[in-house]
């Protein structure tokens, strides 16, 4: 119990904590979230309603604790009288165990990177990255809603990244990957951030990645796969096509600018836009015609940064027979900053800046 004893003794981690569109209300509750949404902060906030001696905070990424101590856990919590555990760190090989151990425990809060994670009577909250709402609440700067725009972008959706300099961000990111990730891992990462809203080749990935290291197909399926499981990336399908490639995003867009030096403003955007549809907690395809496709919704977005209103309602125009195919109602184009509308055939379009159309989600 050497290891468990010296966790319990540990001081809560000290996190600047800001209020979240989700928070811990249930006795029981699985937090699942990609590396750096903020669940070890809102689990350090949940604890800290418990006094000092009532609390055992255990952090698996700590590797001064012994696993093995944990079939001691449930004697060291009725030894203390504990009435709250937090596990930070869990995967969907050993949360069973864990959640085992801890079945006579009143608040038991786990947290995973694993999306393949659940537990039976264990409220589930899937934590994303900051969306832009929650970005302005945690930046708190008295900006105009350009800036504030120019400084999402810049930032990303990492809750650490809001509270430091931009110019700082890309090496913070690529330290964090580097700590969290194999090299296979990270170059695959790497290799994405090349391809972001374009259709991705896990065959042309391990080609590339061959020429650089000795490594296998299954290495790279299985890397591959293990990113999309801890949310690093999204690999969105084609509607009614299964068969056809899927287009990668990163969960938190900043990374393309801190994996390559390519200035693909429209992809970055792109991402952004992808990242913000997670509100909606329903099903986004892509087409060949418009980057997402939400049928219950009866809607298309296409990601536009510059164009003048005149010509993008052109294409709007050119856009009707296949908006109709797809009973989409809505069309909404995503600027930087034009503006505008127009309703034909019974479909409506509308031209929106970023800021505005994230905030109206």
């Amino acid at each position: 119990m050497q290891t468990l004893a010296q966790a319990y003794q540990t001081p809560l981690k000290h996190i600047k904590y800001i209020s979240r569109k989700l928070s811990i209300t249930s006795p029981k509750t699985l937090l699942v979230g990609a590396s750096g949404t903020g669940k070890t902060a809102m689990i350090c906030e949940y604890l800290s309603e418990f006094k000092d001696e009532e609390r055992l905070y255990v952090d698996l990424h700590d590797m001064r604790f012994v696993l093995s101590e944990i079939g001691d856990i449930a004697d060291f919590v009725k030894q203390n009288d504990i009435k709250a555990v937090a596990i930070d760190g869990v995967s969907s090989q050993n949360i069973s165990l864990f959640a085992k151990h801890l079945q006579n425990v009143s608040n038991v809060v786990f947290s995973s990177e694993d999306k393949d994670c659940n537990l039976v009577d264990y409220a589930c909250l899937n934590l994303n990255y900051l969306d832009y709402e929650e970005f302005i609440l945690f930046f708190r700067k008295n900006l105009d809603e350009t800036l504030l725009f120019s400084h999402f972008l810049a930032h990303g959706g990492a809750v650490a990244s809001a509270f430091m300099d931009a110019s700082l961000n890309a090496s913070f990111l690529q330290n964090e990957l580097r700590r969290k990730f194999s090299q296979v891992e990270i170059l695959i990462l790497i290799e994405c951030a090349d391809k972001i809203s374009t259709n991705l080749s896990t065959y042309e990935i391990y080609k590339n990645l061959k020429l650089r290291l000795k490594i296998s197909k299954d290495s790279v399926y299985n890397s591959l796969h293990a990113l999309e499981k801890s949310g690093m990336i999204y690999l969105l399908k084609k509607y009614n096509e299964p068969s056809s490639l899927k287009r990668v995003y990163f969960g938190n867009f900043a990374l393309k600018n801190a994996l390559s030096y390519k200035k693909e403003f429209v992809y970055t955007l792109k991402n952004a836009v992808f990242c913000e549809l997670f509100k909606l907690k329903t099903d986004v395809f892509y087409t060949n015609e418009i980057d997402f496709y939400i049928p219950n919704k009866e809607l298309g977005i296409i990601t536009v940064p510059f164009s003048d209103v005149s010509i993008t309602l052109l294409r709007f125009n050119k856009l009707l027979p296949m908006l109709k195919s797809y009973g989409i109602k809505r069309l909404q184009i995503i600027s930087v900053s034009t503006q505008g509308a127009s309703v034909k055939e019974g479909i409506k379009c509308e031209i929106l800046p970023f800021y505005q159309w994230a905030l109206s989600l």
